[in-house]
């Protein structure tokens, strides 16, 4: 169990850990020659049962509230630390909305410096701490009079922690491993090593994992777990971690970087967050205001935009979106704090709802709906509500990796909503889809004579092109409709030439068969025929329209069998993974650069290749 101490400052956290376990956890020479506590200190007690519990011992000073917060992300369990003859201070106060906010619900308190004061005295803070936790998460915890001088009530308080240790249940590690670092030093032999609190999954040493933000590659070399060597760590242990990889050094990792297993890990400087604000120094929060935003061990500055109004007054929820100088790695229901400009006070906090917030748009109605339909929800919760809103479906990938979800976990999440998924691409409940296809295959009886990919897609308003392409290529197999080149169309309609655009055909085609792939531009194309550019493009697409020419790109026209030869071409270029650049085409398909990137653009936009930066993806082969 990680325990983390809590409190004002000067009411003997260090000194209480160092009763419980013989460790002085003021490790810097600042702290020893001021006798306060600066940064984060950690110590262990072994058990007669053997239960080892750790302790993460934090600054009460209100200048050290941020490494306080690193300290304090990922515990099972608060001792919140109040003097007898002081009673609760600021910084108590602080401290336990921070653990509020935070959602710690199993604690106990330590009511040190009792041979300070009468037993009236005692009785005294006691009720008065009882009546500051009465509207909080910790409101039932017990309170322990103790005095780590003397030693009295510490045999009773480390036995209650031993006791409480064995009723914490944790829950099975899931997810992608995910550790926030709140250290880093090197040591010789072994190389850079990192600590921090597990949020999620487990690790093993030999196991790959990502340096985040940075996306770094990295091997683990050796693991300890609370302080021991270890063959795993899993969610909720306090954890280093020796790391090696191509550039990994001391100096890139800081304070607020994580370990994760996800190697598409989403890193965000806008997202949203449902808050709360605190009755403690604010009357309300209002929209724009600078903050310093805080989430596991990571600190920065940043604004947040208020969503649902102008303000949010104190001891009230809202959403909000957040935008910070620097990219935070986040994902749903990671638990967000707001401290003020200053950094004097906390102000509020609550749980991350989207990762990826938008720049514009970030209040209408029906986002905000959104939003709220899924704050606080746990994933397969987030999904089926997401499933049964979004009429056009859902980013598969994007809403995989904001849940924190392993392949295995996200197919069976999604498996059990019922949903239709598109090669992992997106994600459609089965009645929504029902209802698309109804609205694809009344658009035609609205144009008989046929639409294009891009029309089609216009006209139901679907941007997804793998959803699209599915809807197409079924609809086709189930002979519903016919395509002929880029041209789709009910399979009882057909076009038919004039008699004069029957003859500029039999004039064209041979032309175009002469260099099937790389056929003439148009304006050249109108010079060969001897015929003005705006009637010949009449008579081409008209052309277009039967099914007998496509054209994929502004100013050429190509046979339905050119088509199907470059995209063979595209199958047989990529590599085993499906993927290829635009170098690899053009050079497969002689074509030159900026037809290979026209005809590339083509393939996406009917759903056969997706780029990812400077790749193409093949996702349908047919």
């Amino acid at each position: 169990m990680i325990i983390a101490t809590a409190g004002h400052v000067d009411h003997g956290k260090t000194l209480l850990v160092q009763s419980l376990t013989g460790v002085d956890t003021d490790r810097l020479e600042e702290e020893k020659a001021r006798g306060l506590t600066i940064d984060l200190g950690f110590a262990y007690m072994d058990c007669d049962s053997g239960v080892r519990l750790g302790f993460v011992d934090v600054p009460g000073h209100i200048r050290f509230i941020s490494n306080m917060l690193a300290g304090v992300g990922a515990i099972d369990y608060a001792l919140l630390v109040v003097a007898a003859d002081d009673g609760p201070m600021p910084q108590t106060f602080e401290h336990l909305a921070i653990l509020d906010l935070l959602n710690v619900r199993h604690g106990a308190v330590a009511l040190t410096k009792i041979d300070r004061v009468s037993n009236e005295r005692v009785s005294q803070v006691q009720s008065r701490i009882r009546e500051i936790l009465a509207s909080t998460l910790l409101s039932s915890i017990r309170i322990f009079p103790v005095s780590a001088l003397t030693g009295a009530g510490m045999d009773k308080l480390a036995s209650v922690l031993e006791s409480d240790a064995g009723l914490i249940r944790r829950k099975q590690p899931s997810g992608h491993f995910r550790l926030a670092i709140d250290r880093c030093f090197t040591i010789k032999g072994a190389g850079v090593v990192v600590t921090g609190s597990v949020f999620s999954g487990n690790v093993k040493p030999g196991e790959e994992l990502y340096l985040q933000p940075l996306n770094i590659p990295v091997r683990v070399r050796g693991l300890h777990t609370q302080n021991q060597t270890a063959t795993e760590a899993s969610q909720g242990d306090r954890c280093a971690i020796n790391i090696a990889g191509a550039g990994v050094r001391k100096d890139i990792i800081h304070r607020g970087n994580w370990l994760t297993s996800n190697k598409d890990q989403c890193v965000t400087d806008r997202f949203d967050v449902q808050t709360l604000v605190l009755n403690t120094g604010v009357r309300e929060l209002r929209h724009w205001t600078p903050v310093h935003v805080h989430t596991a061990a990571s600190d920065v500055t940043g604004r947040l935009a208020t969503l649902e109004g102008s303000a949010i007054p104190a001891g009230e929820r809202g959403l909000i979106q957040l935008i910070t100088s620097d990219p935070l790695v986040l994902c749903v229901n990671d638990r967000v704090i707001i401290r003020d400009q200053a950094a004097e006070r906390t102000i509020g906090g609550g749980i991350v709802v989207n990762i990826e917030s938008p720049r514009r748009g970030r209040a209408r109605p029906k986002r905000i709906n959104l939003l709220q339909g899924i704050a606080g929800k746990d994933g397969q919760s987030v999904l089926e509500y997401l499933l049964r809103h979004e009429d056009k479906g859902i980013p598969a990938g994007y809403w995989r990796n904001s849940l924190n979800l392993q392949e295995d976990e996200f197919h069976q999440m999604v498996q059990q909503t019922g949903a239709l998924n598109l090669n992992d691409e997106w994600l459609i409940s089965s009645m929504h889809y029902r209802l698309l296809v109804d609205q694809v295959l009344n658009q035609f009886k609205h144009n008989v004579s046929g639409l294009t990919r891009r029309q089609l897609a216009n006209a139901v308003d679907v941007s997804n092109t793998a959803l699209l392409s599915h809807i197409i290529k079924t609809l086709v197999g189930e002979k519903k409709l016919k395509q002929e080149g880029n041209q789709l169309s009910l399979p009882e309609h057909r076009e038919e030439l004039t008699k004069q655009e029957q003859q500029v055909w039999l004039r064209v085609k041979p032309v175009l068969e002469q260099n099937m792939i790389r056929p003439p531009v148009l304006h050249d194309l109108a010079k060969t025929m001897s015929m003005p550019e705006k009637s010949l493009e009449k008579v081409l697409m008209r052309c277009v329209q039967t099914g007998m020419l496509t054209r994929p790109v502004r100013n050429r026209f190509f046979l339905p069998e050119a088509i199907d030869q470059l995209r063979q071409l595209l199958i047989d270029t990529a590599d085993e993974d499906n993927q290829l650049t635009v170098r690899q085409y053009r050079d497969a398909t002689g074509i030159g650069r900026n037809l290979a990137i026209e005809i590339l653009e083509y393939f996406d936009r009917q759903g056969t290749t997706r780029r990812y930066g400077d790749i193409r993806k093949i996702l349908q082969e047919s």
